[in-house]
C-alpha cells in the first residue's frame, strides 16, 4: 500500500511539474499578444538587433540576449519610464509579462 501511494505521489509531482512550463508559455503569448500591440512598430521587426547610435532602437531579440540581461532588469528599466518611448502607461503585471516575453526571446548557447 505504502509503494502504491508514493508511486501516486511521484506521477503527481511529475504531472505537476510538466504543467509549470505549459503554464508559464501561456502567459509568454499572452504578452507576445500584447508586445504586438504595443511595440512591434519599433521593436519587432525583421532582422533588427541591437540599436545604431544613440537614437536607434533594438529589437526585443537583441535586449534579450545583452551580457547580463534579466527580466527584473527589463522590468527596472520600464518603470523609470524612459523618456525615448511612449508612456503605453503600463501595470505592474504588463511590465512583468512582457519582461518575460522579451526574456523568451533570449538564444540558447
Amino acid at each position: 500500500m505504502f509503494r502504491l501511494m508514493l508511486a501516486a505521489l511521484a506521477c503527481a509531482l511529475v504531472l505537476k511539474a510538466a504543467a509549470l512550463p505549459a503554464a508559464a508559455m501561456g502567459e509568454v503569448e499572452k504578452a507576445r499578444e500584447l508586445a504586438e500591440a504595443l511595440c512591434a512598430g519599433c521593436h519587432l521587426n525583421e532582422g533588427q538587433g541591437e540599436k545604431q547610435g544613440p537614437m536607434g532602437i533594438p529589437g526585443f531579440g537583441a535586449v534579450a540576449n545583452r551580457h547580463g540581461q534579466t527580466q527584473e532588469g527589463i522590468v527596472i528599466w520600464l518603470n523609470s519610464a524612459p523618456p525615448m518611448m511612449p508612456d503605453h502607461k503600463l501595470t505592474q503585471d504588463e511590465m512583468f509579462a512582457l519582461a518575460a516575453y522579451i526574456m523568451s526571446l533570449r538564444e540558447r548557447p
